[in-house]
């Protein structure tokens, strides 16, 4: 728990909102966007069983609230920002597509490690030189600044790799398209919409950052690697993040 002054927490919530580009609505999307889900579902056969669609849909949809989360152990203590969703229109249908993402996209898992003991097994078994270097890497406010346009482009990368249905494909795609502009959020009665990122407590969210990182191993990375012999001894470098 951390206690902040009032004008002090509305600073760093409207620093957030301009830092990201974030768009004041002039009302809110709610009604539009629980039609659109609707739309989108009935067209989506391939991907979800006609007797499920009344279960995919909010009966009384609401706007996500805007919760925000004091990172205490930063040096200036900015914020988390954290959305509650669960009464959002396309929070039913972006677990589901969540699910069949992880199926179809099928990720290779090259360079992901479960957890930090795994980390610590795979340092212990490597063998150091002392013309190597081990660095370590984070990604800032990694959700936050997903880019969403290109969101789809590496999506449909890894379903065109992985699948052979042309339909499914599309509508694996048309489906996230619809969940991906319900990007928004209310905050002191006023809405919000945000054109890159996202806020945790997306069903999603987590597999979105997972499929474009890995878009950027499979395009960078891994070619790096498999040419690595064009390097010096003193280049070489072993990275976890």
């Amino acid at each position: 728990m951390a206690i902040i002054q009032t004008d002090v927490l509305e600073k760093k919530i409207n620093n957030f909102i301009q830092e990201n580009h974030i768009t004041l609505l002039k009302k809110g999307p709610t009604e539009t966007f629980h039609k659109r889900t609707q739309q989108a579902l009935q067209t989506c056969n391939l991907l979800i069983e006609r007797d499920r669609l009344k279960y995919l849909m909010n009966i009384k949809p609401k706007a996500p609230n805007l919760n925000t989360h004091i990172k205490t152990h930063k040096e200036t203590a900015p914020i988390r920002p954290v959305r509650n969703s669960r009464h959002a229109p396309a929070y039913k249908t972006a677990k589901l597509l969540n699910k069949k993402l992880l199926n179809l996209v099928n990720l290779p898992n090259t360079f992901i490690t479960k957890n930090s003991h795994e980390v610590a097994q795979d340092l212990h078994n490597i063998q150091l030189h002392s013309n190597n270097r081990l660095i370590s890497l984070d990604i800032k406010d990694l959700l936050t600044i997903l880019p969403i346009k290109n969101i789809l482009h590496t999506t449909a990368f890894w379903l065109n790799k992985n699948n052979n249905d042309r339909t499914l494909m599309e509508q694996t795609l048309h489906l996230l398209q619809t969940v991906l502009e319900q990007n928004y959020f209310q905050l002191n009665n006023q809405f919000y919409q945000s054109n890159k990122g996202f806020t945790m407590g997306s069903p999603i969210s987590s597999t979105l950052a997972e499929i474009n990182l890995h878009y950027l191993e499979e395009k960078y990375r891994k070619h790096c690697i498999e040419h690595k012999t064009s390097y010096t001894t003193e280049d070489t470098l072993i990275i976890y993040y």
